[in-house]
């Protein structure tokens, strides 16, 4: 048994960037899990550091940090978790997921505990295993010896990105994780004391993006209200060939879904689409490996519920509007990394699809558009958020070069950069149902933009685009 009590900071920490909830300027901070009891929410997250039992090893570790949601006072971000020497663990320690029960002797001391992380660990730089530790405070933690959730033999990732539930408030949890053996697929196990697991079945695909091959994952959890599972299922990288040939290591954004609990391993109801999160809603380069706001067992129904919070891995600052492909890229590096919070609003399910411009380019978007660089010039229609029988044709907002913004019903954007999804629209006119024809129109001046006016405004003759709510 591995203890690492009062692990302390790093004097070189710089403040925590603006735009984020928690994180270290200049250090990569991502994948948070996050609690709130009463009124503090509480963060472990991944990050670098230095291993407080060995100076000389500097890596992944595990960070904690406390919010107030009332008084907003902010506790220093201080190191938890780090490796162990000659153990499973001693390469890496990462992807922390909480949560807090009554856990009886664990490790055998006579000690029971009120916390406990799963972690993902490592002896080389693949064969992941899932391990634990238990604490009293969320700070000092002992770890248990070995993993609890073994790899494969001759593994190349292994297991990772768990996520956890306790069904009874003491020790009957339940833990959700990635298994890359043979492909990546999501694995239900359960355990009656925190340690011992059982798998019960891997989670159904049935719904998710059919265009998103293999989504790894964020977080999941439970609303007991409705008894519905909620998962965050992180969107592809994009192609380094439309980055300036930097390969960006966090996607630039999630969907999230929800599916009833009766069908979570069957599929006999499919995963249902809630929201995507992305470049094009925020602005960042980087959106992934989100966490939803739980309470202290992992249920959902807490803070602002209905409306959920969710804890996004995201590179801070955005880059300019005007920003090369490279330097969007480089934007997105892991040193920007920082833990910023978006939300759901159940109620919203459309969104209005705007044009923008400034002295040099249009911009069509439902998103985040830079309010100093650009004005607005014309709302064009609304979009649904997520597919709706034949309203189901994507349309997205990409990017050529620096300045050239276009829309696309292409995923690929016809292999430029994307910067995101703007909802969902009709490929053709619908019986019954009022809309508006929008049509791709060019400017010698200003690029490609969308008009309401087949004939572009007096600019081009222009080409049915898609349908739209008015």
């Amino acid at each position: 048994m591995a203890s690492l009590a009062g692990c302390g900071g790093d004097s070189n920490y710089l403040a925590t960037p603006q735009g984020a909830i928690v994180g270290r300027g200049g250090y990569w901070n991502y994948s948070p899990s996050v609690l709130q009891t009463g009124d503090v929410q509480e963060f472990w997250w991944c990050g670098t550091g230095t291993n407080p039992s060995d100076s000389s090893q500097t890596s992944d570790t595990i960070l904690y940090e406390s919010v107030n949601t009332v008084t907003h006072e902010v506790s220093r971000p201080v190191i938890v978790l780090a490796e162990t020497k000659g153990s499973w663990d001693s390469l890496y320690t990462c992807n922390p997921r909480v949560i807090r029960g009554s856990f009886v002797n664990p490790l055998g001391n006579g000690v029971t505990y009120t916390y406990e992380m799963f972690y993902v660990g490592t002896v080389e730089d693949f064969g992941n295993n899932i391990g634990a530790a238990f604490s009293n405070d969320g700070i000092q933690w002992a770890k248990y010896p070995e993993p609890v959730i073994l790899a494969a033999p001759a593994a190349n990732y292994g297991v990772g990105q768990p996520a956890a539930y306790n069904a009874d408030g003491k020790s009957s949890i339940t833990v959700f994780y990635e298994d890359y053996t043979p492909a990546l697929h999501h694995v239900e196990a359960t355990s009656t004391d925190g340690i011992h697991f059982t798998v019960q079945g891997t989670i159904t695909t049935n719904g998710l993006d059919p265009t998103n091959a293999e989504p790894s994952w964020g977080d999941m959890g439970y609303d007991p209200s409705t008894k519905f599972w909620y998962a965050a299922f992180n969107l592809p990288t994009r192609p380094p060939s439309t980055t300036g040939n930097i390969a960006e290591r966090g996607q630039y954004g999630f969907q999230l879904y929800r599916i009833p609990q009766s069908s979570l391993l069957t599929g006999a109801t499919p995963w249902q689409m809630l929201t995507t999160i992305d470049t094009n809603a925020t602005g960042y380069e980087s959106n992934f490996l989100p966490s939803l706001l739980h309470d202290k067992y992992g249920n959902i129904n807490i803070g602002s519920y209905p409306k959920l919070q969710l804890f996004v891995s995201t590179a801070l600052p955005a880059p300019a509007w005007d920003a090369s492909p490279e330097s969007a890229g480089e934007s997105g590096s892991v040193f920007n990394w920082a833990i910023a919070v978006n939300s759901y609003e159940p109620n919203q399910n459309t969104l209005a699809l705007k044009r923008y411009v400034n002295d040099k380019t249009y911009v069509v978007t439902s998103g985040w558009i830079d309010p100093v660089k650009f004005f607005p010039d014309k709302t064009l229609g609304h979009l649904y958020t997520v597919p709706q029988k034949e309203a189901n044709q994507p349309i997205y907002t990409c990017k050529r070069d620096s300045l050239g913004y276009f829309v696309s019903l292409d995923v690929g954007c016809s292999a430029q950069r994307i910067v995101g999804i703007n909802g969902y629209g009709y490929a053709q006119k619908p019986a019954g149902v009022s809309t508006v024809a929008l049509y791709s129109c060019t400017s010698t001046s200003y690029g490609q933009f969308l008009s309401k006016d087949p004939a572009c405004e007096g600019k081009s003759a222009g080409k049915l685009f898609l349908y739209a709510l008015p």
